[in-house]
């Protein structure tokens, strides 16, 4: 299995993270949520990372979002520009490899 550098996706993930944290989520709300799931992804890009055990991550941050956050919403924002920002860098190390 291809080796895929996540370096600068889980900083903006990281960033994501600081700054939903800043708000104080409360126990259990849906920010509290999501950054359970942001954690996650952050463990598992770092080095040595294993593509599937990112991918499984991602979807399941994305079924939380389809379940549970609007759309419309900043959080839902969020959400959508770390899927964004995973595919680039998955098609970026796809392109290097052609």
């Amino acid at each position: 299995m291809r080796n895929i550098y996540f370096g600068d996706f889980r900083l903006l993930v990281m960033q994501h993270i600081k700054d939903i944290a800043s708000t104080s989520p409360g126990l259990y709300s849906v920010e509290w949520f999501l950054l359970r799931y942001l954690r996650r992804i952050v463990k598992v890009t770092t080095e040595p990372t294993m593509p599937g055990r990112v991918d499984s991550c991602i979807k399941a941050m994305i079924r939380f979002y389809l379940d549970n956050i609007d759309d419309k919403s900043d959080l839902g924002d969020r959400c959508t520009r770390i899927y964004d920002e995973y595919r680039k860098t998955v098609r970026l190390s796809q392109e290097k490899e052609s």
